[in-house]
């Protein structure tokens, strides 16, 4: 009777994961730290003691040392852990946007589980404007932003309240955010012999007259854009001084958090609850001629700290050195508490990993493999996008369409860039990045056949609106090919050209154009005439009724997402709209108060 007993209580506690007669339905913490780059924790090997509490958490769990964001700032990165799709996929990916409302989110999916749920928030970027807090039975939203010891004191409240049932938490601390200013003795605790020009609070919008020194706001404000002169004002000394302020708050951050994880403790809750500590982004010191985040894809901006801890189910003291991502996240946690996902997920389960039964598996439909990293969705400046293929990476420029290359063991730091030297992987990482670009948004697709026979194919097609940052042509077996490498095609930001290609198969051109749904102006002959009758436009096969023809990304027959589910009769040319994804985003206007907000913590100037 008593084995039957413990099969029976095995299926009836469907929360947790394994059968264990003595666990209560599985608890899910997740600490976000703002801003925060792992190479300043003492687990990732940093020299400074500033994160004591962190170190015992890894040490009583597995820690990732590749781990890598989806964007290197606030918003979208977390709306990518919320929602493990990409910035353009989930519509939270510029300043004035916000996550699509028809898109469920980790906390909404186990909320409809029975989980009691809540976010302890302290950033601009993560209030209820931007539609993050859906799912969240309680968010508690601060501004202005509170300091970590008082996030600790209201996470352990709200536990308090909610003791006896399953909850999922999100604690999100934002101390190592500018502006500086660590309390005492925090602020002079890894640089007390400092005696420049510098104090806290440091931050870019500190105004001139706060400071009794001529580095002032204009000065930093160069420092964050890149402008090379503006480093010489800042000596090797000042540098040092504003990591040791950034070290500090990170120590003040840490102290804060071991005091949550020991009231988690006192509660009688550690045993049964899921811990994720990870970050959103990094920061940089001007390591490539920057400072903050924001603006750039290296590494001391997009690779994050990532420790997972379950006491009886995940192994101490672990580390994983696969490369891992945040739209890992949602997923992971899923697994754990045994929801199958009825959406789309982007990433993947990294429990095989977390329990030393790797590899991990590939979602069906999702655009990258397990391991293989895509971030973009800039704040400032001119967008990029990278991919991670360990231990290679490609960054890209979408407006000047520079490349860089770079080899992440022999140059960690991303000092040498190689897409010169060797084209040969250039070309590899660049055709994964190109895939993914091509997949998170809105892609415009021109298919020429000529079926069996072959026929002469010219198109001439301006971009009236919304300049071309990205072309590329595939066969008819669906292999990709670089459009600069082919005779007949010449591609410009404004406009592309195909003349005289001789076809007896199928041919497709993929563009990528910075504007959603732009205005295109096409002239297109078979064989040397230009009557639109095979020509055919969106799913609904619509023919143009004269050449040359506009076709508006607004229009009715060019909204319907997807390809025609049959072909024409050959020769044509067929021109459709895909979306990528879930696609689009949300956009809205930052109200005074918003701007307010953003524009405390630097982002708006």
């Amino acid at each position: 009777m008593c084995a039957i007993t413990a099969v029976l209580a095995c299926i009836l506690l469907v929360w947790v994961p394994g059968c264990s007669v003595d666990r209560r339905p599985l608890n899910v913490m997740i600490i976000g730290v703002d801003t925060l780059r792992p190479d300043h924790l003492g687990c990732y090997g940093y020299a400074r003691d500033t994160s004591p509490s962190i170190d015992r958490l890894a040490a009583e769990g597995v820690l990732f040392e590749n781990v890598f964001s989806q964007s290197p700032w606030t918003l979208p990165s977390f709306a990518t852990v919320f929602t493990s799709l990409y910035p353009m996929q989930h519509g939270a990916w510029a300043l004035n946007t916000k996550l699509r409302t028809d898109i469920p989110t980790l906390p909404m999916m186990l909320h409809k589980r029975g989980y009691s749920t809540a976010g302890i928030i302290n950033a601009p970027f993560l209030s209820p404007d931007y539609n993050v807090d859906r799912g969240f039975e309680y968010y508690d939203y601060s501004h202005p932003i509170r300091s970590a010891d008082a996030v600790t004191a209201d996470a352990l409240a709200y536990l308090d309240n909610h003791i006896d049932e399953p909850f999922f938490v999100f604690v999100h601390y934002f101390d190592p955010h500018t502006p500086y200013a660590p309390p005492q003795p925090y602020d002079k605790m890894f640089y007390p012999e400092y005696k420049g020009g510098l104090w806290p609070p440091f931050s870019i919008n500190v105004p001139k007259r706060a400071r009794t020194t001529d580095f002032c706001m204009d000065v930093l404000q160069e420092v964050r854009a890149g402008v090379d002169e503006a480093t010489s004002r800042l000596s090797a000394e000042d540098w040092e001084f504003v990591r040791a302020l950034y070290d500090g708050e990170i120590a003040f951050t840490d102290k804060a958090i071991g005091e949550l994880l020991d009231g988690v403790e006192e509660r009688g809750l550690r045993e049964n609850t899921l811990v994720i500590f990870l970050s959103d982004h990094g920061e940089e010191f001007y390591e490539h001629q920057g400072f903050e985040h924001g603006h750039t894809l290296y590494n001391e901006v997009i690779k994050v700290p990532l420790i997972i801890s379950f006491p009886g189910l995940v192994p101490e003291g672990v580390k994983v050195d696969e490369c891992v991502r945040l739209i890992d996240i949602a997923p992971t946690v899923l697994d754990y508490v045994d929801i199958e996902p009825s959406v789309h997920l982007e990433g993947t389960s990294i429990r095989p990993l977390l329990e030393g039964k790797g590899p991990v598996t590939r979602p069906e439909g999702s655009l990258l493999p397990p391991g293989v990293t895509y971030s973009e969705s800039m704040l400032y400046g001119t967008e990029r996008k990278c991919v991670v293929a360990y231990p290679w990476k490609c960054v890209y420029d979408i407006v000047t369409a520079d490349r860089q290359l770079f080899n992440l063991i022999s140059d960690p730091a991303e000092e040498h860039d190689l897409a010169a030297d060797d084209p040969e992987t250039l070309k590899s990482i660049e055709d994964i990045l190109a895939g993914a670009v091509l997949g998170v948004s809105e892609t415009w697709y021109v298919e020429l056949s000529g079926g069996d026979l072959e026929h002469e194919f010219n198109i001439g097609l301006g971009a009236g609106s919304g300049n071309i940052y990205l072309a590329r042509a595939f066969d008819s077996r669906g292999r990709m090919l670089d459009a600069a490498t082919l005779p007949h095609l010449m591609v410009s930001p404004a406009e592309v050209s195909l003349t005289d290609l001789a076809l007896a198969s199928t041919f497709t051109l993929a563009l990528k154009f910075e504007k959603q749904q732009p205005r295109m102006r096409f002239h297109v002959s078979i064989d040397g005439d230009t009557a639109p009758g095979n020509i055919y436009l969106g799913r609904d096969l619509a023919n143009p009724t004269s050449m040359p023809f506009t076709v508006n990304g607004q229009t009715a027959y060019c909204l319907a997402p997807g390809q025609p589910e049959e072909r024409p009769e050959a020769p044509y040319v067929l021109i459709w709209r895909s979306v990528g994804g879930p696609g689009g985003g949300t956009a809205f206007e930052l109200n005074e108060d918003i701007e307010t907000r953003l524009r405390a913590v630097g982002y708006l100037r």
